[in-house]
């Protein structure tokens, strides 16, 4: 019975001392909580006082331009449960996992790699940045905004994306949405369509309130508001293309899984000067002779562009 009862203290004094802590195994993630005095023992060691992110309302991450360098991976920053106001910029993450920040007002993260993001479990958001129009990488592969369950979201920029559910029974006629398509390589992006799902679309299509006074920005897109989009989007999904090998030397293989003709490929280096263009580029294209180093090369096919990142040793 001793035994038995020591055993059980020992588990359960093991778990409190876990739960005292944080793990966040990215090392550049870590050296900037300690350069923003977050992490309080100020040591790269893969952990941080669970008390040191309670602690935390406000988080603005950009290692690039802090350190020079990248974050692959945000595991930690779910911890963070006091966090209103985050911003992630600049990282090489594909995702970004807020379902335990549930007091978020404002989320910005903009030069990423996400494909998706879930949203559902933060009612209180109010602002959502993802997209800015860079023309550079990290470039965010987002394609659909589900707001359905963010009642309180007011403002939206969302460049990249053709589809947003707004269908959240609040439509605030305060809504301030931007969805411009942006400039890549001296022009803009084929002409594309943004599909926004609403409570009223009667009301929307009719320029009636509370959507009269929405401030909706589409530039080089046309708009349709909807009770049920089509997800038959402009951008492409990453399980639509691939793009091999890479890191790459001299060929580079560009095919579609889902039948669509590629009309051209565009390599940037991360300066955003234009490196090279392809064009009817439908299955292998030559990086022989480039510099090595990292590129974004972005494809075209009808109104569908997908970009990613690309290693040339």
């Amino acid at each position: 019975m001793k035994i038995k009862l020591f055993t059980m203290l020992l588990i359960a004094t093991s778990y409190a001392a876990t739960a005292q802590t944080i793990s966040i195994p990215d090392p550049i993630f870590e050296q900037i909580l300690i350069n923003k005095e977050i992490d309080s023992d100020g040591i790269v060691n893969g952990m941080i006082l669970t008390a040191d992110a309670l602690a935390v309302a406000e988080l603005d991450i950009d290692p690039y331009l802090a350190l020079g360098e990248y974050i692959d991976d945000l595991t930690g920053i779910e911890g963070f449960i006091n966090l209103e106001s985050l911003s992630v910029n600049r990282t090489d993450i594909e995702e970004l996992n807020v379902s335990t920040l549930t007091k978020l007002k404002y989320l910005d993260c903009p030069r990423n790699w996400l494909s998706s993001i879930d949203l559902s479990n933060n009612p209180l958001l109010e602002e959502l940045i993802i997209s800015i129009g860079d023309d550079v990488g990290p470039l965010n592969n987002l394609t659909s905004i589900d707001l359905s369950n963010n009642p309180n979201i007011k403002k939206i920029v969302a460049q990249s994306v053709d589809h947003i559910n707004l269908k959240n029974g609040n439509n605030n006629p305060d809504m301030v949405i931007d969805v411009n398509g942006f400039f890549m390589g001296g022009g803009p992006e084929p002409e594309g369509h943004i599909c926004i799902e609403v409570d009223d679309v009667a009301a929307a299509s009719n320029n009636q309130a509370p959507y009269f006074s929405w401030s909706v920005s589409h530039w080089y897109k046309t708009l349709t508001y909807s009770e049920n989009c089509s997800l038959s989007t402009g951008k492409f999904n990453k399980n639509n293309v691939s793009i091999y090998p890479n890191p790459a030397t001299d060929i580079l293989h560009i095919v579609t899984t889902n039948g669509s003709a590629i009309d051209k490929a565009v390599l940037h280096d991360l300066s955003g000067r234009l490196v090279k263009e392809y064009e009817n580029s439908t299955d292998a294209v030559s990086v022989s002779g480039l510099e090595k180093g990292m590129y974004v090369i972005q494809i075209f096919s009808g109104n569908q562009n997908y970009s990613q990142k690309l290693v040339i040793n």
